[in-house]
């Protein structure tokens, strides 16, 4: 992602997508991300609206819906007195989008 500024998905040996990279990533309608915690939780806490799972006792996978409000998550979770240290993408985004492009043209 931080190497090109503009970018063609090749599928099949056909250009199925060009544009420049940040239009591309806006397409995606959700991301997710891997919080990791402070201190351990033995069950994951109740986040409405959001699609979550504890992936162990130190780190929760939450998916976020394009719409949806990133502080939201932080809040709710604050408010249970949960501490997020860090934050990334579960997995590269160009890589996410790649796969979103052809497994809709198998589709």
């Amino acid at each position: 992602e931080n190497l090109c500024r503009n970018i063609a998905i090749i599928d099949g040996g056909r250009i199925i997508e060009r544009d420049r990279m940040s239009n591309l990533l806006r397409k995606l309608q959700t991301e997710s991300f891997l919080l990791t915690l402070r201190t351990p939780v033995a069950q994951l806490p109740e986040l409405v609206g959001f699609r979550a799972s504890l992936v162990d006792d130190h780190t929760i996978d939450i998916e976020i819906h394009k719409e949806q409000n990133l502080n939201e998550v932080f809040a709710a979770l604050s408010s249970r007195g949960i501490e997020v240290l860090s934050m990334r993408n579960k997995v590269n985004r160009l890589e996410e989008m790649f796969m979103r492009l052809v497994e809709n043209r198998v589709a």
